[in-house]
């Protein structure tokens, strides 16, 4: 089983991610702001990580800045989300194995981007 991280600080998408996912082959930890997902960060190795860009306190980008720092999270696969639009944040690409979901989005966008996202990592 798939070991997922979503930092997310909003509420109704934290339910949004646990109603998508639940059911699906993923075990999914929750973290509603960056400090308490970097604290999980530390704790346990996920497989993939689902990052709010927009989030209160550390923002998204830099969450991932300092994730791309850690050896244990440098390759690990990292969707960012946003309500921003996707070409704000093109320039992450090229730190590798990054992509992102413009919100709102729905199940299937979701769960294929996770499964690109797994499938490439292998």
């Amino acid at each position: 089983m798939k070991e997922l991280l979503i930092m997310e600080d909003d509420l109704e998408m934290q339910e949004f991610y646990q109603d998508m996912l639940q059911g699906e082959q993923f075990a999914v930890t929750l973290a509603s702001n960056a400090d308490e997902g970097l604290k999980k960060t530390k704790e346990k190795k996920y497989d993939l990580i689902i990052l709010d860009i927009l989030m209160e306190g550390i923002t998204g980008d830099r969450v991932f800045a300092m994730l791309r720092k850690d050896s244990r999270y440098r390759e690990v696969p990292i969707i960012m989300a946003s309500a921003l639009d996707e070409k704000t944040y093109r320039c992450f690409q090229a730190l590798g194995n990054v992509s992102f979901l413009e919100k709102p989005f729905n199940k299937e966008k979701l769960l294929a981007e996770i499964s690109k996202r797994l499938e490439n990592h292998k």
